[in-house]
């Protein structure tokens, strides 16, 4: 689903953009042990080029791929990037255009939420990893999307929502393993972790 006026306006400002940079970059250095220094990284949901920017920049990734299903969304981040190793194209996170076990890491700033059959958009997540290959993601709990505030002011699909356990079990139906517990932050409003995608048997 796309943003609503609301909704675009929290999350396309600079204080928006300075919190990626800053704490939701360190969450992920850690998350990954260091950063994705070197790699070929997919973030879906593009937005206008924030999390492309961090990934980049604080993450250390030499190439990234990304998407977002609003075409002007794609149209500012490209102004955004302008000239940096950045693959940017209108897209759906339940169809993915990218070649299976194409990417090195896969990077979720808050997206699967407003998809309403988010198990495809893991299914596909995991189809392009690599085997071995990283996700990271932040995603919003099915609680705060009950709240006044989220059903008054933002557009998200009502049914088929999630917890972190449920969102956990579904990475591991699709072969993405975590090596530790999923983090709750900001007053249990997001929850953040890592996983990675099991080599295949000898």
């Amino acid at each position: 689903m796309k943003l609503n006026a609301f909704e675009r306006a929290a999350m396309n400002n600079p204080v928006r953009a300075a919190h990626q940079h800053h704490r939701e970059a360190a969450w992920f250095r850690r998350l990954s042990g260091g950063g994705l220094s070197g790699q070929q990284v997919l973030e879906v949901g593009c937005g206008r080029g924030v999390g492309a920017e961090v990934i980049l920049d604080r993450l250390g990734a030499a190439w990234v791929a990304a998407f977002d299903l609003d075409e002007s969304m794609v149209e500012l981040a490209q102004r955004r990037l302008h000239g940096r190793p950045v693959q940017l194209s209108v897209g759906d996170v339940c169809e993915i255009a990218q070649p299976t076990a194409s990417v090195d890491a896969v990077v979720d700033f808050g997206i699967i939420h407003h998809v309403p059959d988010w198990q495809q958009a893991v299914a596909e997540i995991a189809r392009v990893l690599r085997p071995g290959g990283l996700v990271l993601f932040e995603e919003v709990p099915r609680e705060m999307l009950d709240t006044w505030a989220f059903r008054t002011f933002t557009v998200h699909p009502h049914e088929n929502r999630f917890q972190p356990g449920d969102f956990a079990d579904e990475l591991a139906r699709n072969g993405l393993h975590g090596s530790g517990e999923i983090e709750r932050h900001l007053g249990g409003m997001v929850f953040v972790g890592a996983v990675r995608k099991t080599e295949p048997a000898p």
